[in-house]
């Protein structure tokens, strides 16, 4: 059974969305991170083989291009899955197009220095990567760190990894 990977942070978007009312009434946020270096513990994860790299790189382009409201991030998820994914993130993107939000979220920055990426399995045909941690984006001037404890499958497909499934809270 797969989950809706985008779903949760649809909702996410929205709430940041309904949070004019707060900074109107002078609540500032707290300031980003600027120029954050990655962690002892994620250089400690770090890949040393090519499949591995390639694995966290679409998972990156997964958060990057999510918080950002990306239209590339249909092409991140496996055929199989591709198509639900689409509609949710275009469903998504319009409620904050309509909002007139989307050039705010369109120059976003993401900071995800914070993240954990962990190879439960790499095999030739399947890899299983817990990602762990937080991570940062600002939609100025609102800025929104978000926790991440989930097991991602990806899937080959044409030479490039997909993601199949997201399983949120495994262990």
């Amino acid at each position: 059974m797969n989950r809706r990977t985008f779903g949760p942070t649809a909702i996410l978007f929205l709430l940041l969305l309904c949070g004019g009312a707060a900074l109107a009434s002078g609540l500032r946020p707290q300031e980003a991170p600027e120029n954050a270096q990655p962690t002892a513990q994620q250089n400690a994860t770090l890949p040393d083989d090519a499949a591995a790299l390639a694995q966290y790189q679409v998972l990156r382009e997964y958060f990057e291009w999510q918080a950002t409201m990306d239209d590339r991030l249909p092409t991140v998820f496996s055929r199989r899955v591709r198509e639900e994914e689409s509609m949710a993130f275009l469903a998504a993107r319009e409620t904050v197009n309509r909002r007139g939000q989307l050039e705010r979220f369109r120059e976003a920055r993401v900071d995800l220095s914070g993240l954990v990426f962990k190879r439960v399995t790499g095999d030739p045909d399947l890899a299983r990567i817990q990602v762990t941690g937080h991570y940062t984006f600002t939609v100025a001037p609102v800025v929104q760190t978000m926790e991440e404890d989930a097991l991602f499958v990806l899937l080959p497909e044409m030479g490039k990894w997909k993601i199949y499934e997201r399983r949120e809270g495994w262990r």
